[in-house]
């Protein structure tokens, strides 16, 4: 008479797995599936988690942006509202908001004049360099070497944080770069934002707008066709479906 023993391990494995999806998936956890949960519906899942397989980052460095996702860092919100070691949540910076991870990389008052905008250089300049040697431009020597106003060549003219003339005054005039293209006769208005990662698609969307009226007055103008491109990237690493299509 057969034991069966394969078909009792089957039945076991089974109830235990029947078990495990009772309780609550990572997704579903409040505080480590919250990153996850906010870029679902906003994000390319693939290209957001890219960066584990091809930045060459540190494993120091890997760990702690993955902790910062998962919600895994020592913030005084959590200090109060988790372990309850502390009583005043707020930012130690700007004394307003709760110190949340999302606050401190993309919603801090007093890190908007330096280290955001020193970020969003960062981000800008590596745009900024692959177009220049896409077009064989000269490139910045560093990545701290702030680019010059204009590079140009017989086949482009490279832009970098220009304040544009239009004959009809609009208000977003100097965008991060502006790429034209002398031989397709067309211009490329670039600019970069570093939002929370569950904000890239509303963000995404503002971009497109608020350069609306210059690309047309650049098409008019420059009798080029014009493009706007947002580079929309989220302060822990989300990019939205259009970001690869775009660049």
């Amino acid at each position: 008479m057969p034991l069966n023993l394969r078909n009792g391990y089957r039945r076991q494995w089974r109830t235990e797995d029947e078990m495990l999806e009772e309780g609550p998936s990572w997704e579903d956890k409040p505080l480590h599936g919250m990153y996850h949960r906010n870029i679902t519906e906003v994000a390319d899942l693939n290209k957001s988690y890219q960066w584990l397989e091809s930045a060459g980052l540190k494993d120091s460095t890997e760990a702690l942006i993955l902790a910062a996702q998962e919600q895994a860092l020592s913030t005084r919100a959590i200090e109060a509202q988790i372990y309850h070691t502390r009583q005043d949540p707020r930012c130690r910076l700007c004394k307003e908001a709760p110190e949340t991870v999302q606050h401190i990389t993309a919603g801090c008052k007093m890190l908007a004049g330096k280290a955001y905008m020193e970020r969003h250089n960062q981000v800008a300049g590596i745009v900024y360099r692959n177009i220049c040697v896409e077009y064989g431009l000269e490139t910045p020597r560093s990545k701290w070497e702030t680019p010059p106003k204009v590079v140009e060549n017989e086949r482009a003219k490279i832009l970098w944080d220009f304040q544009l003339q239009t004959d009809r005054m609009v208000m977003a005039n100097q965008p991060d770069i502006v790429v034209v293209d002398k031989e397709q006769r067309k211009a490329v208005v670039v600019d970069v934002a570093i939002p929370s990662d569950g904000n890239i698609r509303k963000k995404e969307h503002e971009k497109l707008e608020k350069y609306q009226g210059l690309r047309e007055e650049l098409e008019k103008a420059w009798k080029v066709k014009a493009t706007v491109v947002p580079v929309v990237i989220g302060a822990l690493g989300a990019v939205t479906p259009k970001l690869e299509e775009w660049l």
